[in-house]
């Protein structure tokens, strides 16, 4: 009885000395990623870094990041606008356009399509909201992951690149499979310029707008097709829909 008792203390004590290891090593790398956030962010617009400080978990803030230098000069064109710009965009002469722009493809495609109709979310997305998004969702942090791991081989973790490094590798590095969000400050929603469509029927969702039937419930089904032929068909400036990630009910609002 001595000796179980002393063994499975003996025990105790090793997992108690592996998860404090676990999680020293956990909290060094995280420190690590963190430096390289530091150092890669040096330089750039104020409001983006506060926004990188706002995304919980160093990785999350790598992928961003990367994000924002790729997007480079015209990142400055392309942020999210204020909460004060987003409330006033409806009855600005653009929103007002817009609205009615919006009406004609669903005009069209209601024409083309008898019984069915499209439900459109006009509501834009402010920078709050994208941040609450890519704090939760799962692909982000599956690729967000991905991309630490191809930085610490290139960097061993104990390394301290440049910034110069960093940026490059951030820049040049490609995913299996891109994020199903836009990193915060980035989507077309932020600037009331982009539109999600779903088809509807009697008040029920047909394809809706979630990205793991992307292919079954639009293109299998054809709404990705009709959908495509009532924006043509209206006449007026929409783009899309978005490829990357693959969203057959995103389209993007593209006034002269």
């Amino acid at each position: 009885m001595k000796r179980a008792g002393a063994g499975a203390l003996l025990l105790g004590v090793m997992c108690l000395a592996t998860g404090v290891q676990a999680r020293s090593l956990a909290g060094s790398t995280e420190s690590v990623h963190q430096r390289w956030v530091d150092t890669a962010s040096v330089g750039l617009d104020p409001q983006v870094v506060d926004t990188l400080q706002r995304i919980r978990g160093a990785n999350r803030r790598l992928l961003a990041l990367r994000a924002y230098l790729r997007a480079g000069d015209s990142l400055a064109a392309r942020w999210s606008w204020s909460l004060e710009q987003l409330s006033r965009y409806p009855s600005t002469p653009e929103g007002k356009v817009a609205a009615a722009d919006i009406d004609a493809v669903v005009a069209a495609f209601a024409k083309a399509n008898p019984g069915y109709e499209l439900q459109v979310n006009r509501q834009p997305r402010s920078l709050e909201v994208q941040l609450d998004h890519w704090n939760e969702n799962a692909s982000v942090v599956t690729v967000s992951g991905a991309l630490a791991q191809y930085l610490d081989r290139r960097f061993a973790r104990s390394a301290s690149p440049s910034a110069a490094g960093l940026r490059d590798a951030m820049v040049q590095w490609k995913p299996n499979s891109a994020a199903a969000l836009a990193a915060p400050g980035m989507s077309a929603h932020g600037q009331g310029r982009a539109f999600d469509f779903a088809v509807a029927r009697n008040g029920q969702i047909v394809a809706g707008l979630e990205a793991a039937s992307a292919r079954s419930r639009w293109d299998d089904a054809g709404w990705s097709r009709k959908l495509r032929a009532a924006v043509l068909a209206s006449g007026k400036p929409f783009a899309g829909p978005l490829q990357s990630p693959y969203e057959p009910w995103h389209y993007a609002y593209t006034p002269p």
